[in-house]
C-alpha cells in the first residue's frame, strides 16, 4: 500500500468514527438541576455527548447549533413550556428525536405532544434500563 492509499484509508476511517460520535449526542433541556444530572450520568454510562440547557429560549438555540441525535426535553418550565420548545424543534427539523420527560402528566399534555410529533414520553423517575429501551427504539433512525 502506498503512501496515498494509506492516506485516504485514515481519512475513511476518520470520516466515519466522525459521523459514528456524532450520532452520539443529546441535548438535555431541562430547569431541573437534578434532573439534568440523572439523565446526563445515565446518558454518558452509554457513550453518548452530552449538552444541556436550563430553558426552553436557551434550548432551540442550542438545538440548532450542534443538531443532536436526541432531545430530552421537560414539559414544565418557566418562560417556555416544553410543548412550545417541541413545536420550534420540529419545525427546524421534523427529523429530530425529541424524548419528552416530565412527572407531570396529563391526558392532554400526551395528546398534545403526540400531535407536535413528540417521538416519546419517558415518565420521572425511571430508570437507566427504561432510559436505554427508549434510546434503542431510535438508534436506526
Amino acid at each position: 500500500m502506498d503512501t496515498k492509499e494509506l492516506i485516504e484509508k485514515f481519512k475513511k476511517k476518520l470520516e466515519d468514527e466522525t459521523t459514528e460520535q456524532s450520532k452520539k449526542t443529546a441535548l438535555i433541556i431541562d430547569d431541573s438541576e437534578i434532573n439534568r444530572e440523572i439523565l446526563n450520568f445515565y446518558l454518558q454510562e452509554e457513550n453518548f455527548d452530552t449538552f444541556f440547557a436550563f430553558d426552553g429560549a436557551e434550548g432551540i438555540r442550542t438545538f440548532q447549533k450542534i443538531r443532536p441525535k436526541f432531545v430530552f426535553l421537560d414539559i414544565v418550565m418557566p418562560k417556555m413550556s416544553g410543548l412550545d420548545v417541541l413545536k420550534e424543534i420540529k419545525a427546524i427539523d421534523p427529523r429530530a428525536i425529541v424524548i419528552m420527560v416530565s412527572s407531570y402528566v396529563s391526558k392532554h399534555n400526551v395528546q398534545k405532544a403526540k400531535n407536535l410529533k413528540a417521538d416519546w414520553f419517558l415518565m420521572k423517575p425511571f430508570t437507566k434500563e427504561k432510559l436505554v429501551e427508549v434510546i434503542k427504539r431510535f438508534e436506526g433512525r
